[in-house]
Parts: C-alpha cells; sequence; structure tokens
C-alpha cells in the first residue's frame, strides 16, 4: 500500500487526530513506515482473549466478531465491528492482555502497528508522545511509575502514594510548633541582650531540626506505595533510611476486601482504608490513607476477574488442543536444538584449597545447582561477623596482648606456665569464634520447584529442624531491610505467611532480599501454573472420554481409547 493511502487511514483513527498540521503530517508519514497489512480468512482469530496486546488494528474491510468468556466459562457475544473499526489501544500504547477474542466472519484485511516499532519510533520523538490522543483511562495508565520488579508480563494498573491527609498529620505539628517558635524567635531576638542571643541559638538550632523532621515526614510519605498490577497487589514502605518493607500478595489468593471510611474529613476528602485479606492466618494488606478506596476496590474485583478469566481460557485452550490432536490435526514444530556441552577445566589443589577456605568463613549467599531447578541461601556473612565481635574482640586481645608479652619476658623462667595458659584460652576463644561461625553458616534456605524448605541446624550435630511448605500454600510474601547498613550492603528478612498450620516462615539475614522475594513469588507462580494445567489435563481428559462414549453410542460401537 502506497504511504498516502497509509497515512489517509491514519488520519482516521482518534489516537492520531491531533496530527493535523504540517508537522503532523511528516509524522504521520513516519508513522506509516512502521504500518503493515494482513489478511485473515474466515473463521481466523485476530488476537485471543487473554494473549498479550502488543499492537493497534484498524479494520481495512470485512468484518470481525468480538465474544468474551467470563469466569464461569460462559461465552459472551460483544458485537460485530466492520471497517473503519479499531482495536488495541491500549495494547499499542502500554501494554496489557486482550479481554475479547477477535474472530473473522469474513476475508478481513486490516492493518497494525507494533507496539515495540512504536515505542522505538516514540523515543526517536519524544514530542509526538504529548499528540497523542489516547483515552482517559489510557493516559492514567500511561503516566503511572514503572518499577523494576515488574515481570514480562504484568503491567501496572493502579499506582499510589498515600493521601496527602497523612502527610498533613505527621508534618502539620511540627509546622504548627516551628510558626510559634519563630514568633518566639523574633521576640527574644529583638531583646538584644546576652541571653537573649543564647535562647535565640537554641531556639535557632531547634526551629532547624523541627525542618529536618518535616523534611524527612515528607520524604518518608512519598517512598511509599500501593501498587495494583494485573497478577498481584503490592505495597512498598520505606522509612528513609532506615528500613524497606516489600509485602505482595498474588491476585488468585486474594479472599476478602473490606472498604473502610472513618470519619467526616475521610469522607469529605475521599480517602479511606482498603484491607486486602488472604487465607493466611495473621497477614492482610492493609492500603490505608489511599485516595479514592472505592475506585481502587473496583479495579481489584475487576483484575481478579480477569486473571480468573484467563484461567478458565487456558483450560479452553488446551481442550481445543487436545481435540486438535485426538483428530490427528498436526502441526509441524522445530527439532530443539541439541546443546553442546562444554567440560570446565580443572581447577589446581591450591585453587580447591583456597575456594574451600573462602567458602567456609565467606560462605556465597546464593547458589544454584547444576541443572537450575534448586536454589540455596544463606545467610549473608558480613551480619554474622557483627554478631561474632563479641568473642573475635577478646580473641584479637588476648593474641595481641598475649604475643607482645611473651616477647617482652620471654627470658622468665615462669614464662613457660604463661604460654601454656595463654594458649589454653587461645584456643578456648577460637572455639568459641568457630561455633559461632558453623552456627550461622550451619543454616539455609532452599526453593526447589514446587517447595520451600527451611533447614536449621546447630553444631556438632546438637539439632536439626527442617520446614517444609509447598508453594502452593504461601499466601503473602514480603521482605524488609532493616536499619542503615541493611541499605547499604544490601541485606535484610523475607517473610512469607502460609495458609496451613505451618504458619509463618522468616528467611532471616539474606543478601539481596527483593531479589530473593521474586525468585519466589516467580517460582510460585509459575508451580501454581503447572498445577493448574494439570488439573486441567485431568478434565480434559475427563471431557473427552464423555465425548468418546458419546459418539460410540451414537455410532454403535464400543469407545476408542
Amino acid at each position: 500500500m502506497e504511504p498516502q493511502q497509509v497515512v489517509a487511514y491514519l488520519k482516521r483513527m482518534p489516537l492520531f487526530v491531533n496530527l493535523d498540521d504540517e508537522r503532523g503530517e511528516m509524522e504521520l508519514y513516519q508513522i506509516a513506515k512502521i504500518v503493515e497489512e494482513k489478511t485473515f480468512n474466515e473463521g481466523e482469530w485476530l488476537f485471543s482473549q487473554g494473549q498479550n496486546s502488543d499492537r493497534l488494528y484498524y479494520i481495512l474491510e470485512g468484518r470481525v466478531q468480538l465474544t468474551r468468556i467470563d469466569p464461569n466459562g460462559v461465552k459472551h457475544d460483544l458485537g460485530i465491528r466492520e471497517a473503519g473499526g479499531i482495536f488495541g489501544e491500549t495494547g499499542l500504547v502500554i501494554g496489557d492482555f486482550h479481554d475479547a477474542t477477535a474472530a473473522a466472519l469474513t476475508v478481513t484485511r486490516v492493518l497494525y502497528i507494533l507496539r515495540s516499532d512504536f515505542t522505538v519510533l516514540l523515543e526517536k520523538q519524544a514530542h509526538l508522545r504529548r499528540k497523542l490522543k489516547v483515552r482517559a483511562e489510557v493516559a492514567r495508565r500511561q503516566k503511572l511509575p514503572k518499577f523494576s520488579w515488574l515481570r514480562k508480563d504484568e503491567w501496572v494498573i493502579f499506582s499510589e502514594q498515600r493521601h496527602w491527609a497523612r502527610l498533613f498529620r505527621k508534618v502539620g505539628p511540627p509546622l504548627l510548633l516551628f510558626v510559634l517558635l519563630l514568633l518566639v524567635f523574633g521576640l527574644v531576638l529583638s531583646t538584644n541582650t546576652t541571653w537573649g542571643q543564647i535562647v535565640a541559638v537554641g531556639l535557632g538550632l531547634f526551629l532547624i531540626g523541627l525542618m529536618l523532621l518535616a523534611g524527612w515526614q515528607y520524604f518518608n510519605w512519598r517512598d511509599d506505595f500501593f501498587v495494583l498490577t494485573t497478577q498481584r497487589v503490592v505495597h512498598i514502605e520505606r522509612v528513609w533510611p532506615l528500613r524497606e518493607n516489600f509485602e505482595e500478595s498474588s491476585l488468585a489468593n486474594l479472599e476478602n476486601t473490606y472498604l473502610v471510611r472513618s470519619g467526616l474529613m475521610a469522607n469529605l476528602l475521599n480517602y479511606g482504608s482498603l484491607v486486602l485479606q488472604t487465607a493466611g492466618e495473621t497477614v492482610e494488606i492493609d492500603m490505608d490513607f489511599i485516595g479514592h478506596p472505592a475506585y481502587l476496590s473496583e479495579l481489584v474485583s475487576r483484575e481478579i476477574e480477569r486473571a480468573r478469566e484467563r484461567d478458565v481460557l487456558r483450560s479452553i485452550g488446551a481442550i481445543r488442543e487436545e481435540l486438535a490432536k485426538r483428530l490427528d490435526v498436526k502441526t509441524v514444530t522445530a527439532p530443539e536444538p541439541v546443546p553442546v556441552r562444554v567440560e570446565p577445566p580443572r581447577p589446581t589443589m591450591g585453587a580447591v584449597i583456597f575456594g574451600s577456605i573462602r567458602d567456609y568463613f565467606f560462605p556465597p549467599p546464593w547458589s544454584v545447582s547444576p541443572d537450575g531447578g534448586t536454589v540455596i541461601w544463606r545467610r549473608f556473612w558480613l551480619p554474622g561477623y557483627v554478631h561474632y565481635l563479641r568473642i573475635f574482640i577478646p580473641l584479637l586481645v588476648t593474641t595481641l596482648g598475649g604475643a607482645y608479652l611473651l616477647l617482652r619476658n620471654w627470658y622468665l623462667p615462669y614464662m613457660i606456665w604463661l604460654m601454656v595458659a595463654w594458649l589454653v584460652v587461645e584456643v578456648f576463644l577460637f572455639a568459641i569464634l568457630l561455633w559461632y561461625i558453623e552456627d550461622w553458616r550451619n543454616d539455609y534456605f532452599q526453593l526447589t520447584a514446587n517447595r520451600l524448605v527451611l533447614v536449621e541446624r546447630k553444631p556438632l550435630l546438637l539439632r536439626e529442624s527442617r520446614r517444609e511448605a509447598p508453594l502452593d500454600r504461601i499466601q503473602n510474601i514480603s521482605f524488609t531491610v532493616p536499619g542503615v547498613f541493611g541499605r547499604m550492603f544490601h541485606y535484610g528478612h523475607v517473610m512469607m505467611e502460609t495458609a496451613g498450620t505451618t504458619g509463618k516462615f522468616e528467611l532471616k539475614w539474606l543478601r539481596d532480599p527483593q531479589r530473593v522475594q521474586s525468585e519466589i513469588s516467580q517460582r510460585q507462580r509459575q508451580y501454581i501454573q503447572r498445577q493448574k494445567q494439570a488439573d486441567a489435563q485431568r478434565r480434559r481428559e475427563e471431557f473427552l472420554s464423555w465425548f468418546a462414549t458419546y459418539d460410540s453410542l451414537r455410532g454403535g460401537g464400543a469407545p476408542k481409547s
């Protein structure tokens, strides 16, 4: 298709209606370079519900039927689109899942723009983004912040800080006191006496402290987020620079939602608390002082419904694949490449010894099995060595002090007995230090494809405890970064609440707790998806068995296996 024709069609799209001047015409020709054309035969799908939405469609000719499957598996007719119909603005601008299936009723020609190509174009021409006329909901989501912990197939639906009323409650009293003391400061300073100047200096320092407190409260307020994505609900709580808390819950685990808006101010300013409860015994995500809580509650309910719809669609799609196999509808797949195994070079004896000593005193915080199926975490050695200081410092003082005395007085006749006593104390203190090190490094946390294992052991085989929990029983996952040193050296604690009697799991003193939490969350999601696939397979087998029985009874023969 000629560029002039493509530009003529682009001008009909509401998204580009603001590109109506001379410069806009030039930009439309740039967009026309990434526009593709495709033809769908009768019965073919343009896209399916639950599929990633990554392009904008414009129907040139033909008719397209839109349908949707609800969480109960009921099919709903959403109408027919003809020439001039447009789909996928959200997918083009920000990305998401399709909420409907589009099937061609006749031979249908479309133009489409891929989001990947459109994003590259917007990066080169940033001013073009400001000229796009996007729908209000898409524009709202377009302004939402991006987070490093998002998965590839996950998009932010809602993100908001606490309402400014919470900030006013924290900052209001210090600011009011600041104004009152500022008046006193002016009066005292006007006395022009020595005592007045001393008092004024004290008041000035106190006023500076109040301003710093108000600024600290502001930074703490702006760093907290409540985030709803297409897969989970996340609460990020930072107390700068002391600690950081991160908790999440999958949408599939949410059971109850409570909306509380108490007090005259809360109702006038439209803020309140939204409590999201899971099957865990104690953990709930409490979104307090959130603006427009009713709107957020509706968004949470809608995303839960969309997630359930996608689960139903996976089951239906699997049944279609199984029927295609039974009907011998063969698909051609490319052969999997045979991996080439390269033997690593063997380390020398010195490297092995050095590595063993290093790994004993400084154990790696993160290790993965050769097949990648199991991850083992050990406590980070740095906070452990801080705990060892209570015995390491006496050992260091004894070692240096005893060596100094022996070198200075080696000629005295009783020094042999002092040397023996010194060596006994050295051995005793060193044994205690090794006990602490062994006790710290003995505990480990193991994550497999289907369960989490917490192993706690005492040195010399005195005691060992082992707790396990299947990944599908974990309801909430959170992490905490304690203190300034925790933020500086990237260590903290990861907590999980389970639905059974196992209770709460706490993995303490781990390196990079956000990465640990993300790995557990990702594996939990993969495990739950495998379980759903297995359940769907059982249902498919039951369905196909009934189908074969019906077919055999109708034909008068025995059912085929």
